[in-house]
């Protein structure tokens, strides 16, 4: 699982501008830098999901 872990970090840190972002913009989430940024987290988050599931498939060939 280890070469997961620079997608794991790479979705921590968008996760934690993601945070940053929508107190700076006083919680609105309909904002457009929050909407993109969170767009950009669910795509790391879909891609982490994949990897995870190609590599639990090879694992069990």
């Amino acid at each position: 699982m280890s070469d997961l872990k620079p997608q794991q970090q790479a979705i921590e840190s968008a996760r934690l501008r993601l945070h940053k972002l929508v107190a700076e913009k006083g919680g609105r989430l309909s904002d457009p830098e929050v909407a993109e940024l969170s767009a950009y987290l669910d795509k790391l988050i879909v891609e982490y999901e994949r990897s995870k599931r190609e590599r639990a498939v090879n694992s069990n060939k």
